[in-house]
């Protein structure tokens, strides 16, 4: 059986942001996470970006966040992971036409990434029919300890206090992210991920103090810099499917739930700034976007 703990499954796909955001073009370039958003007739709910992180300093919401999620009728996330789409997931990450990674990759990267997970704690019987992609969300990513997240906290709490929880998207559509990418990108994605392997905790750190700070522009610098720093062609077609695309679809699906007010809503931060981001699109749809903390 898999340990989950062990995994990154693609729930927000944040594991990917180093190779997949670019600046997203003119407009509000802002600082903060937790954004009040208003109708015009007063209907209010709440907007926060989120960060795959375990970080005891992500855990503990800031009462402003803790407040506006305690006083929301209903959760909304990117992607509910329940049962069904995890077990989804998983089928997902691996080859079921006979394949094996080897085969895809070759000898001399497949012997690269049987190293490079063994200081993970996973075996080569672990990762030989994983597909390429699959890969490159286990490997960049820090090593998960508890498996608690910030969404999957969120979501506990959220069932726990017996809110309603609605998923943006579906398994299949976060999915279908990777099936936009060749299986030639897909490898060329992993090679580069194995050659900046060492220096992705340091990446991963200044990530998460430019979101602690709630410096959504640095973000953005930040993921333009790496986007810049491997191919910047295969960053710009991950982009496109990986953020573009999403923005445009999570922020369609927002518009009614905003309409009917009392919703916490919670995607990871990057999908938030920029002028084809969210809170750009929010702002275009007629919202009153406020920010909060």
């Amino acid at each position: 059986m898999l340990d989950r703990s062990r995994y990154t499954f693609p729930m927000g796909l944040l594991g990917l942001l180093f190779w997949g955001v670019a600046l997203a073009g003119a407009g509000f370039l802002e600082r903060g996470l937790l954004f009040e958003v208003r109708t015009p007739d007063g209907a209010s709910s709440y907007l926060f970006g989120t960060i795959h992180s375990e970080d005891e300093r992500v855990m503990n919401l800031p009462p402003p966040v803790r407040s506006a999620f305690d006083g929301a009728r209903v959760f909304v996330m990117e992607l509910v992971p329940d049962s069904e789409a995890i077990i989804q997931a998983m089928v997902a990450m691996v080859y079921t036409d006979g394949r094996t990674l080897a085969e895809v990759t070759g000898q001399d990267l497949y012997r690269e990434l049987v190293a490079a997970v063994k200081t993970r704690g996973m075996s080569e019987e672990a990762i030989k029919d994983f597909k390429p992609w699959a890969l490159v969300t286990i490997l960049s990513v820090p090593p998960p300890e508890t498996g608690e997240f910030l969404d999957l906290h969120l979501y506990k709490s959220a069932l726990a206090d017996g809110k309603p929880v609605i998923g943006l998207e579906t398994m299949e559509e976060q999915l279908a992210v990777f099936g936009e990418l060749s299986e030639s990108d897909q490898v060329a994605l992993l090679e580069q991920t194995l050659k900046v392997l060492d220096e992705l905790p340091g990446a991963y750190k200044r990530l998460l103090d430019t979101y602690l700070r709630r410096d959504l522009e640095e973000l953005l610098r930040l993921g333009d810099e790496h986007l810049h720093g491997g191919d910047s062609a295969l960053g710009e077609r991950f982009k496109a499917a990986a953020l573009d695309l999403r923005n445009v679809r999570m922020a369609e699906r927002m518009l009614p739930l905003f309409e009917q007010g009392e919703h916490f809503v919670a995607v990871g931060a990057l999908h938030l700034p920029g002028g084809q981001g969210i809170l750009a699109r929010l702002r275009a749809a007629g919202f009153e976007v406020r920010t909060v903390y």
